[in-house]
């Protein structure tokens, strides 16, 4: 199993770098390496943002798959202080599917949010409250059901489940997520949210993993759910 997952995180970080560095493929004839190193940040964030214009959908769709197997792996290696390649691969993968499948339904919400409560005034509030009440509920009861259904559960155990984890979740991101669209709705350009939001949540999956270290084993499971909570 280590040698498998070896090979797939090498072939991971081969392949992130590959696209970072060639960001300034064809572009860098006679640039000395320092030129070089100091264009990548820029030329990067250029070509997301192109692709961004470009295929909103596509592009956001794919960083939310990249941070649900990176989320995901973190949690269960480097947040849970562990070996980086004692990983469940197929847990890992299931959450890239998850991330998928959510990346083109968070876009729309967030489109839809901005199109009934424009971000201005004390709509700012309102869409707080919009985020961590019915987005919130929805999205992580989908999320529940997405992994019990993927891991082969019947659907009534799946329905338990999220009738008795959607509660503790909810009010576990609700003492985080709030303060950080305080930013969201205040600084950050619509465009760029779904970004943000999945890079404060690998924090978020930090903190949690530190609060579950101090917890009985039985209460792990509600950091396995909570993670996924943008």
């Amino acid at each position: 199993q280590r040698l498998m997952n070896a090979i797939i995180l090498t072939a991971a970080v081969v392949f992130a770098v590959h696209v970072i560095v060639g960001a300034d493929e064809g572009l860098t004839r006679g640039w000395t390496q320092k030129e070089i190193m100091m264009r990548l940040p820029y030329d990067n964030w250029r070509n997301y943002e192109d692709a961004l214009a470009s295929s909103p959908v596509a592009t956001k769709t794919t960083i939310n798959i990249i941070i649900y197997l990176l989320g995901d792996w973190l949690s269960q290696t480097i947040f849970a202080k562990k070996n980086i390649l004692d990983f469940d691969t197929q847990r890992t993968l299931k959450n890239g599917l998850i991330g998928a499948c959510f990346g083109p339904a968070v876009h729309a919400y967030y489109e839809f949010s901005d199109y009934i409560l424009p971000v201005v005034g004390i709509n700012k509030l309102y869409k707080i409250l919009m985020d961590q009440t019915l987005y919130l509920g929805v999205k992580c009861s989908v999320y529940i059901a997405a992994v019990g259904l993927l891991n082969g559960d019947k659907w009534l155990d799946v329905k338990e489940r999220v009738s008795e984890r959607i509660g503790p979740i909810m009010f576990t991101a609700w003492k985080f997520w709030p303060f950080v669209h305080c930013i969201t709705y205040s600084v950050i350009p619509a465009q760029h949210r779904i970004l943000w939001v999945n890079c404060v949540d690998l924090l978020w999956n930090a903190i949690l993993a530190g609060l579950t270290s101090q917890t009985e084993k039985d209460d792990n499971v509600i950091f396995d759910e909570v993670e996924s909570i943008k």
